[in-house]
């Protein structure tokens, strides 16, 4: 199976054809793990230090269609943006590494413009409720927040971390 940089074109790409193909096969939207209603988040990503490119990426999270969009590009109007390296964006969207994610929100490596209790509210979908299975937290309690069954977002995180170099 081929692997890609962590949000290079290619990767976006078979995101989104993992992400698709797992929301037609549980006909699900953005419900949360629990099946309560998420709270819609628009999140624009300035993602820094990225191997593969001089400048920084932006990216986007958006849950406000009722299903996840994580693409490349900024949304128009986000409720919030939030700067972070390359390294740190990896370990929240593909490891699902919540204590590193908060470690560097601790320690200033995190930057956030706009309205933070949108991004910190656990109904948003793109924080996981379950606590982390160990020091590397598990990708698949994010999924699983995102609407999916349990059995797919386990399918979910496998197939992000195995698409990823």
């Amino acid at each position: 199976m081929p692997k890609y940089p962590f949000l290079s074109d290619e990767w976006v790409t078979e995101a989104r054809r993992i992400y698709s193909e797992a929301e037609e096969s549980s006909a699900g939207g953005v419900t949360g793990g629990s099946g309560r209603a998420i709270a819609p988040v628009r999140v624009n990503l300035i993602v820094a230090e990225a191997p593969f490119s001089a400048a920084a990426l932006d990216a986007h999270v958006d849950t406000s269609s009722g299903r996840l969009n994580i693409d490349t590009g900024h949304l128009s109007d986000p409720d919030v943006t939030v700067s972070m390296a390359y390294s740190t964006a990896r370990s929240l969207f593909v490891q699902g590494d919540i204590q590193a994610v908060m470690q560097a929100f601790l320690g200033g490596r995190i930057k956030v413009d706009g309205d933070l209790s949108k991004l910190l509210d656990p109904q948003s979908g793109i924080w996981p409720t379950q606590s982390p299975a160990g020091p590397g937290g598990s990708p698949a309690a994010a999924q699983q927040d995102l609407g999916f069954p349990k059995a797919d977002a386990e399918q979910i995180a496998r197939r992000l971390q195995e698409i990823t170099e």
